[in-house]
């Protein structure tokens, strides 16, 4: 594994992401990566575990290549006409053109960089116990998610999807070090995944201490913004949906539902949910990022720049109904222009309206929302219970505003999902899952294939290595 670190002794020292908050953030502070000697205490730990959600926040990450960009673009949502990196990288040529061959790279280092991060939390932790620190366990249980979630996406992008779990895989980073640790099978880092998933699960399902929690144990607060104990079984749903293992996915996609205290909203609340902040009825993990507006203005909603993304020129057909229903989606997440469509879902109302927040309301990026989780049930019921699967289907279609269907297909499923999930980085993972031919931007069916879906490692990482 290569961290782009130039000197070791920055990432042993102390980098500092930032310390500009407002008043309503304090809770959500952009944190700090801190050398061992500053990981002893409370404040030393959750410093260090808010550094590593804010680097997930970045542009590199989550906050615009691992959510509306590389990855959206990829699956054909957007385009930008006369930039030559967008239109390769919709086209899936990804590797003559080198600004694309730099998007991969950065999403590779920058994750592996934020990896080390969360690493250093863990191997601090060891000299700890839950006698010596109070949220010990919390502490563990989300850093141990992180690491697993982010090798997740790692292994989802750059690896095969097939039944041939020996194949390739990726570096599992353990250690808060430079030096490179070893490329493993698939099916060992899926092991691992796996593993620290269930570990988290275990040490986060802790209602005693989240009960005894006080006004000041501001850490605690606001739990959609950390990797909590559903955004591990939702990640669990996640993995071994991926793998096909049905039954453990809908087992833990159905505790989500009925433990998690979310709920689908109502159609009539999505104009004003989710865009361009944490949903307050389905985020089951999200991470606060007041800056996310200023990509996602500049990038979804001017138009006025070289990287302005345009939705495809279909997409309001996409949306369309047969049946006179309305799917409130479109209404709320796409502003008709002379052009075409500008893209809103993501951008942030209050800021862009220079209004007042409501109360509770947390500008972010969602990471897991709990439809997701409904559509996970529906296909794992499909070919057995079609009944209950059309039900956990119909809830979603409902709530989006369109009318209940008394049929139910895998293609019905994933032409959901397509429109559900724009904006939030999912989509082309649930189409390298079904090795599904795409349409792409020009109407045109693009076969499936590895070369599509399988993106190398970054060459960098063999130079480092040898």
């Amino acid at each position: 594994m290569r961290i782009n670190i130039k000197n070791i002794a920055v990432i042993l020292g102390l980098l500092i992401f930032g310390t500009s908050c407002d008043n309503f953030l304090d809770v959500h502070p952009d944190g700090e990566v801190l050398g061992k000697d500053l990981l002893t205490d409370r404040k030393g730990f959750e410093n260090a575990m808010y550094g590593a959600y804010a680097t997930m926040r970045t542009p590199t990450l989550y906050g615009k290549n691992m959510s509306y960009y590389t990855l959206d673009i990829m699956a054909q949502y957007f385009s930008c006409q006369g930039n030559q990196g967008i239109t390769d990288l919709s086209a899936f040529n990804y590797y003559k053109n080198a600004d694309v061959k730099k998007l991969f790279f950065d999403i590779w280092s920058g994750m592996y960089q934020n990896i080390s991060y969360v690493n250093n939390v863990l191997i601090n932790l060891e000299k700890q116990s839950p006698k010596s620190l109070e949220l010990y366990d919390i502490y563990k249980g989300e850093a141990l998610g992180l690491r697993a979630f982010m090798h997740f996406d790692l292994l989802r992008l750059f690896t095969e999807q097939t039944t041939n779990n020996d194949t390739k895989g990726i570096v599992y980073s353990t250690a808060f070090s430079v030096k490179p640790a070893d490329i493993i099978s698939k099916k060992d880092a899926l092991h691992r995944i796996i593993s620290e998933l269930r570990e988290a699960e275990h040490l986060l399902d802790n209602q005693e201490l989240y009960d005894l929690a006080t006004e000041n144990d501001a850490y605690l607060r606001d739990r959609n913004t950390h990797f909590n104990l559903h955004a591990a079984r939702a990640t669990l749903a996640r993995v071994y949906m991926t793998i096909g293992n049905t039954d453990s996915a809908s087992y833990y996609a159905e505790k989500v539902i009925k433990e998690s205290g979310l709920s689908l909203v109502n159609k009539t609340e999505i104009a004003g949910d989710i865009i361009g902040t944490l949903s307050k009825k389905e985020t089951i993990f999200g991470v606060y990022s007041k800056d996310f507006y200023t990509n996602t203005k500049a990038d979804l909603y001017d138009a006025t720049t070289f990287t302005s993304l345009d939705p495809r020129r279909n997409i309001q057909q996409i949306y369309s109904t047969t049946d006179g229903s309305n799917d409130y989606r479109y209404g709320a997440w796409f502003l008709p222009t002379n052009e075409g469509h500008r893209f809103i879902k993501l951008t942030d109302k209050v800021q862009l309206e220079n209004g007042t927040r409501p109360e509770g309301q947390i500008p972010g990026i969602n990471l897991i929302r709990l439809p997701e989780m409904y559509y996970i049930m529906a296909e794992c019921l499909l070919s057995q219970d079609k009944e209950q699967a059309m039900k956990y289907f119909n809830d979603v279609l409902n709530s989006r505003g369109l009318a209940s269907t008394d049929e139910l297909t895998l293609s019905m499923i994933t032409d959901e999902r397509y429109k559900e999930f724009i904006g939030e980085g999912q989509t082309f993972f649930n189409m390298k899952r079904l090795n599904l031919d795409i349409v792409n931007i020009g109407e045109e069916t693009v076969p499936a294939s590895n070369a599509i879906y399988v993106i190398n490692i970054p060459e960098e990482e063999f130079n480092y290595r040898y």
